[in-house]
């Protein structure tokens, strides 16, 4: 049976909210719509002094003129850096806006270290509005069949910058011929020629488009009044668009300075264009410029707010941001715009970030690029911190170094607010653990990857979990430290287990147990116990989970921790249920409930768990009002905390109801509302269990 072959015949929203009985449904009543996400139109401004790139522009014209059928058109522009592919490419889709009304795209595949296909698919996807209000799936190729279903019956334009390999862009092409692929990158990518991809050599601009897009700039009159000055600047800048506005603009700030005396003239010839503008405008600035610019590109991160760059620069915070803006206005950075969480984003310009980091290693020791990313790891370790406080605040506190605090105390005015710095900050986690793991700053990079668990848990970023985990371990032995290495292990185990690795998962517990034993530390023998426990009951292997996850509830018993027993009692309950004996599965799950929602603070997301597995007891047990009543007032609840993942488990547990009580049209209802849920989040094992569960049970 294939994913597509089943109706929603409740709504096929994961927003859906239903008033449902047993055997029939009555009423539907769905929420009120989130705010339209707006057209994606991520294209560059196209500066007003473009000059020329006519050729580029047919060449555009022609190669997505006539797609194939079953696929997006793929053009790729390539040339050396600072030749203006990517503002070619701007100004070809601004032209042509009105062929893709869905959306204009841009993702940038390199931003110190090549992305990752996930990285670069998850970005697409959440500038198309997904993943703003649900879990992304954390696979890439469930990551990839979402992009895929998504973009299918969309009219798209892709603009894929700083690419390297064809690798990068295969699959991320739509099948869809409404759609069209631009890629830029330095050298020619022959292996996408071989998929129909045709490619553009741009070109340096001829002497007389050069003295145009410079007379642009400074001004008509000035190369008039000195034409053989003008003519020897564009030609020490070899054509090359970058490297003539930026000699230009240095122009443009001193006025009285004649051309003839600009530095550009008197530059050595040998150097590359770029380079050489760019070491021409850095020695120009005024010293903090200079110096924030050459902190920044010791940074280990594709970009940076206000606060992060004042914290890893030790600026002041209001210093730091009017600095950043002056950068942007020379156009030595990018101002990428605001970000919920973050505020303004900025970023060095692709073309000179190379020569930035060049210059700044150069004019400072290792010493100061110790200290850059120590100073950026503490800024991000402390907002990661502040997030756990605000969404996780039963997470377990590591021993933590306090060298470099922020000057301003970190606070999120919400869980939305926590949330959105999360998912914008995770591309840039692994880059800075490499350069935590380089430098040797181990207990920083296992505070980090532990102070970044709503990332891993809230989020669902399991692929970025597990190498989190695994590098954090590594430094966890180096740093010496029992806790960190038993935290470090444990969390691994549960990343583990959240991928379906089960056996990797119970052996790493296996791990933590063995250590937390010869610590004598009873709550994290329960805790590991209990590990070992769920994931035998992941397997479905209740009848060995069950003296594990007993001793695990005795042990937390003992320590009167209330919500270790109680997640210790819902698996009980659960495979209680599940083995035949749904009535000894009531009592537990009821008091496993009870006791997380009086917590203090309470743990709403477990409660809502333990009260599906209470409706499915219920059902299982032939009590079919008790459990629509559970089952829905639990969905409501996964609803009302955005967790959408559980909402779509307690939508398929009504399916299940529902076909148990005989009631196969609701139960089909149930089932294909949940398969659009499952579908959405793009996962595939959930899938294809509804899919497999629907034939099994021969529904219509």
């Amino acid at each position: 049976m294939t994913h597509g072959s089943v109706s929603n015949t409740i709504g096929g929203s994961a927003q859906l909210h239903t008033a449902v009985q047993a055997r029939d449904i009555h009423t539907i009543h769905f929420h009120p719509e989130r705010r339209a996400w707006p057209t994606p139109r991520q294209l560059l401004a196209v500066p007003a002094v473009f000059t020329d790139r006519s050729d580029a522009l047919a060449f555009l014209d022609a190669a997505l003129a006539d797609p194939p059928p079953t696929t997006a058109p793929v053009a790729v522009i390539s040339g050396p850096d600072g030749i203006g592919k990517r503002t070619v490419a701007a100004r070809w889709g601004h032209r042509a806006a009105e062929r893709f009304p869905d959306g204009q795209l841009v993702a940038r595949l390199r931003a110190g270290r090549p992305a990752t296909v996930g990285e670069v698919t998850r970005a697409l996807l959440r500038a198309l509005g997904l993943g703003n209000g649900e879990v992304l799936p954390w696979h890439t190729e469930e990551l990839l069949a979402l992009w895929r279903s998504v973009t299918a019956t969309r009219r798209l334009l892709v603009v894929l910058e700083d690419t390297e390999a064809a690798e990068q862009v295969l699959p991320l092409v739509p099948a869809s011929p409404q759609c069209a692929v631009v890629v830029t990158c330095s050298a020619p990518l022959p292996a996408l020629a071989a998929h129909g991809a045709r490619h553009h050599r741009l070109e340096a601009l001829s002497p007389e488009h050069s003295l145009l897009l410079l007379g642009r700039i400074v001004g008509e009159q000035r190369v008039h009044a000195e034409p053989q000055a003008a003519a020897a600047m564009v030609l020490a800048c070899g054509g090359n668009p970058l490297a003539v506005g930026l000699a230009a603009g240095e122009a443009v700030l001193d006025p009285a300075r004649p051309l003839s005396d600009h530095p550009v003239l008197t530059a050595p010839t040998t150097t590359e264009a770029v380079t050489m503008t760019t070491a021409l405008v850095y020695d120009s600035l005024p010293e903090p410029e200079s110096r924030l610019l050459r902190l920044l590109a010791l940074l280990p991160a594709p970009d940076f707010d206000v606060l992060t760059a004042a914290a890893a620069t030790a600026t002041p915070v209001v210093q730091t941001g009017q600095l950043l803006q002056d950068l942007t206005a020379r156009h030595l950075l990018e101002h990428t715009g605001r970000c919920t969480g973050r505020g303004e984003v900025y970023r060095f310009r692709p073309a000179l970030h190379d020569s930035f980091r060049t210059t700044a290693v150069g004019a400072d020791s290792n010493k100061i690029r110790v200290l850059v990313v120590q100073r950026y790891l503490d800024v991000l370790t402390a907002t990661a911190h502040a997030t756990v406080q605000q969404l996780t605040p039963h997470h377990r506190v590591l021993p933590r170094q306090h060298r470099h605090l922020p000057s301003e105390p970190i606070r999120f005015d919400g869980e939305h607010s926590a949330l959105a710095w999360l998912e914008a900050i995770a591309p840039a986690i692994q880059p800075a653990l490499d350069a935590a793991r380089e430098l040797g700053e181990h207990q920083a990079l296992v505070t980090l990857v532990h102070d970044l668990w709503p990332l891993f848990h809230r989020l669902r970023r399991l692929d970025l979990s597990v190498a989190a985990h695994k590098q954090g371990l590594w430094s966890a032995k180096l740093w010496g430290d029992h806790m960190a290495i038993r935290e470090m292990t444990t969390t691994l185990a549960l990343a583990l287990k959240g991928t379906g690795s089960l056996a990797d998962a119970q052996q790493r517990y296996q791990e933590a147990l063995d250590l937390a034993a010869a610590d004598e530390d009873l709550s994290g023998i329960a805790q590991c116990t209990m590990g070992i426990g769920s994931c035998l009951w992941a397997g479905g292997h209740y009848a060995d989970a069950k003296p594990h996850l007993s001793e695990a509830a005795r042990l937390y018993d003992d320590l009167e921790d209330l919500r270790g027993a109680a997640l210790a009692d819902i698996l009980l309950g659960s495979a209680a249920a599940r083995q035949g004996q749904p009535d000894d599965g009531v009592a537990p799950l009821s008091e496993a409930r009870a006791s997380l929602a009086l917590l203090n603070p309470p743990d709403p997301l477990n409660a809502a768990r333990a009260l599906a597995f209470l409706g499915e007891a219920h059902s299982l047990a032939g009590r079919h009002d008790l459990a629509v009543t559970a089952l829905t007032q639990a969905r409501e609840t996964f609803e009302g905390i955005g967790h959408a993942h559980w909402c779509a488990h307690a939508t398929e547990f009504l399916g299940q109801d529902a076909e148990r009580a005989g009631a196969k049209e609701a139960a089909l209802a149930w089932y294909s509302a949940s398969l659009d849920q499952y579908t959405a989040l793009a996962s595939l094992r959930d899938m294809d269990r509804l899919d497999a569960r629907i034939t099994q049970a021969n529904l219509p």
